[in-house]
């Protein structure tokens, strides 16, 4: 047997070994950043518009702009009788056991900073005799990971280099109808339809011996589950609400490409792969209330219970380990509102703040982020500008974890 059929099948034996794992190796439980997790928290319901963020993200009781259709749809009725709401995000988080890197394939003593910027909700309302109509668009989730590359060089030449790139994201186009009942009760029903894609690829290449390994995972997912809430003025000035959100299934036609490729060697070996994946999403239910303590300022707080212990993985005909355990999101907040005069016009400033309690699904390590939130805006006759800023840190893992977030949202009121 010459050294080139000696190297080939060792380099096909670790091949097989790093992407056609053991059982063991395939039932790793990395913790906060498997490949499906959301970008900074498992614990996503709706989308959090500038205004919401600012004061906790609390969203259950009142209604700043249509994006409560996501949440709370018994509130578009707070609206006046139409709205235009457009927001933008830009979020950033430390990063250090995801994908191969830090479980066993590349290892780094730095946690990897990671950042987008992104349009996550538009959206518009409706209300006419005692109903409210919201149809939207939103960005739910996103699975980008920091990209990862590790190069051996020597005398000026590169040797090997491995190359890691994770992008994907899930959309979702929402639909409400809420009705007020009698004076102080509302409800409100959406259906969602979910849609997006995941795509992580790997490279590995042994520069000199022209030799690459490429591993390819595509996932395009679908899905569609339901939303209600309603909404109780118990006093002038005390409001509570409840919501809910349909356990369902994302579902997902995935493809796998493994690759082997050695000129030299006249071989080009590939592997393809499809598979009908399911991902069992939780029921999520909460409790919100707001009480005005006087003009202008007013406290507001939302619990939510996210059923974790219920989650679900099928990839590529293999059930994969979450062990999660279920868990209670908290937020509470403040809002204190100013009106000023300048050039004989009233502009209306709003002043937020806020603190979230957001721990995170998996038993081991036991963890959880703490926010602190904060915003203003401003608001002149129809038009709505509102500005957040939540600035956040993991406990528990000992990774050193932090996540930020920036948002802003303009709406237009008719």
């Amino acid at each position: 047997m010459n050294k080139r059929t000696v190297l080939f099948l060792s380099l096909l034996i670790l091949t097989l070994l790093l992407f056609f794992p053991s059982p063991s190796w395939s039932q790793l439980v990395i913790g906060q950043y498997e490949d499906e997790a959301p970008f900074r928290t498992w614990n996503t319901f709706g989308v959090k518009t500038a205004s919401s963020l600012a004061r906790g993200e609390t969203q259950f009781t009142l209604a700043s702009d249509c994006s409560v259709a996501l949440s709370n749809p018994a509130l578009l009725l707070k609206l006046p009788k139409a709205a235009f709401t457009l927001s933008y995000q830009s979020s950033k988080a430390l990063f250090y056991k995801y994908s191969i890197v830090n479980t066993g394939v590349l290892f780094s003593e730095e946690n990897f900073p990671h950042q987008f910027y992104v349009i996550d909700f538009i959206g518009t309302s409706v209300r006419f005799d005692g109903w409210a109509l919201a149809v939207s668009w939103s960005l739910l989730e996103v699975y980008s990971r920091p990209p990862a590359e590790y190069q051996y060089m020597s005398g000026g030449t590169t040797y090997y280099s491995i190359d890691l790139e994770q992008k994907g994201k899930l959309d979702n186009i929402n639909f409400s109808l809420s009705r007020r009942l009698f004076k102080g009760l509302s409800i409100g029903f959406g259906f969602n339809y979910v849609y997006g894609q995941l795509d992580r690829n790997i490279v590995e290449e042994w520069i000199v011996d022209r030799i690459t390994i490429t591993d390819n995972k595509s996932q395009e997912y679908r899905g569609y589950y339901f939303n209600g809430g309603l909404s109780l003025d118990l006093t002038d000035k005390f409001r509570v609400g409840a919501v809910f959100r349909t356990p369902f299934t994302k579902k997902s036609k995935s493809q796998s490409s493994l690759g082997y490729n050695s000129p030299a060697g006249d071989t080009d070996i590939r592997i393809e792969a499809t598979s009908n994946d399911e991902y069992y999403q939780p029921l999520v239910i909460g409790l919100g209330a707001s009480f005005e303590v006087s003009d202008g300022l007013r406290m507001m707080s939302d619990i939510v219970f996210y059923d974790w212990s219920s989650y679900k993985v099928d990839y590529f005909e293999e059930p994969l380990q979450r062990d999660f355990k279920d868990v209670i999101k908290i937020g509470v907040g403040a809002e204190y509102e100013s009106s000023h005069v300048l050039f004989n016009q009233v502009f209306y400033v709003p002043w937020r703040v806020g603190f979230i309690y957001d721990p995170q699904p998996m038993k081991e390590p036991s963890s959880s982020y703490l926010y602190f939130t904060f915003g203003s805006g401003i608001r002149w006759k129809r038009i709505v500008f509102d500005a957040a800023f939540i600035i956040g840190q993991e406990r528990g893992s000992e990774d050193s974890l932090s996540a930020n977030k920036v948002a802003f949202t303009l709406s237009y009121l008719f």
